[in-house]
């Protein structure tokens, strides 16, 4: 695959990301119209396929193949722990292991994992194995593929959230010659109507937590002081009209959602007494806003870092934060991952 695009599909937007080998070429993030995302999910296909045709091509993004990131509210994750092993008896196992969440019939879903961690016993034999398992229906990645197909892409790569920045982490670990570091770390994705907490052990992924503050508040406060629509409002945000993001009812937003971070990371540290996390990098639609920056740091007196620290001069881009997720889908596609 001498070219690949990462794609991620957010609530308001879509980005993209094209790679010509390991070498981040060309990036875009386009406006979604009304009504063609809710919840995660896709609304139209057949209206999402064409939106993705026009926009590579008008942002010269080749059709080619693709490495598509699934939204959390497609498929199921769970990290489990079973006895040792093997792969035949571990695919006969695993729908057992979804059993309270899946809605149909295991034959429709298909099953994949990643080994975390394997146990040995008193005699070096393996005792145990620690997996990151998901499921996800054949309808729904089917549903992709001829959606990506009709766009003039190739599906190559399909992966969840977890996996993407936990390929990124993996890879600023190598760079640093850190390989064995199992420091806590946090991404935090802020989304249009929700933000995403992703928590990882070095490059393992631990676990996630959501709080339903997104963008879209900000919007929201924007429209109610300045008497405008919600449209107009998003665009007074992205352009910063008349100073809007440093005004106080947008700090009251910011506010609201670092109280709401600080709770979720508190949560975690009371919970693992023995480890503590105090490490954010912020990405998605509100890594670009500084004030908001400054709030989050301020209330939650947590250590906020670039996420341009965790990659490389190769995938560097003016706004990291924005592609962030679709750079780890293609890290997680390409053999050996991304440098």
């Amino acid at each position: 695959m001498n070219k690949i695009v990462g794609l991620d599909i957010g609530e308001n937007s879509v980005k993209m990301a094209c790679f010509v080998g390991r070498e981040l070429k060309r990036t875009a993030k386009l406006e979604l119209p009304d009504a063609m995302v809710s919840g995660g999910r896709i609304l139209s296909m057949d209206a999402m396929a064409d939106f993705l045709h026009d926009a590579a091509k008008g942002n010269g993004i080749p059709l080619t193949n693709a490495a598509l990131v699934v939204p959390a509210s497609e498929v199921y994750t769970r990290v489990i722990t079973l006895p040792a092993m093997t792969e035949q008896q571990l695919f006969y196992n695993l729908p057992y292991e979804f059993r309270d969440f899946l809605t149909e019939e295991k034959s429709k879903y298909f099953f994949d994992y990643a080994v975390r961690r394997i146990v040995n016993d008193e005699t070096g034999y393996p005792k145990e194995m620690e997996l990151f398992a998901c499921a996800i229906l054949k309808t729904t990645v089917e549903g992709y593929r001829a959606m990506l197909h009709r766009a003039g892409f190739r599906l190559r790569v399909l992966t969840v959230t977890e996996c993407a920045y936990g390929a990124v982490l993996g890879a600023y670990l190598r760079r640093m010659g850190a390989e064995d570091d199992d420091k806590d770390r946090c991404i935090v994705s802020i989304g249009h109507r929700s933000t995403h907490l992703y928590i990882y052990h070095g490059a393992t992924f631990d676990s996630r937590r959501e709080i339903d503050v997104g963008g879209r508040l900000i919007d929201e406060q924007i429209a109610e002081h300045c008497g405008v629509d919600i449209h107009l409002a998003h665009s007074y945000m992205r352009s910063d009209y008349n100073g809007v993001l440093e005004a106080d009812y947008a700090r009251e937003a910011y506010s609201r959602l670092a109280v709401e971070i600080m709770k979720a990371v508190n949560f975690y540290n009371y919970n693992n007494r023995d480890r503590e996390l105090h490490d954010l990098y912020i990405c998605g639609g509100g890594g670009g806003i500084e004030p908001m920056l400054r709030t989050i740091v301020e209330t939650t007196r947590l250590t906020l870092h670039p996420v341009s620290e965790l990659l490389s001069q190769q995938l560097s881009t003016e706004e990291p934060w924005t592609y962030l997720r679709a750079i780890g889908g293609v890290s997680e596609g390409i053999k050996g991952g991304l440098a």
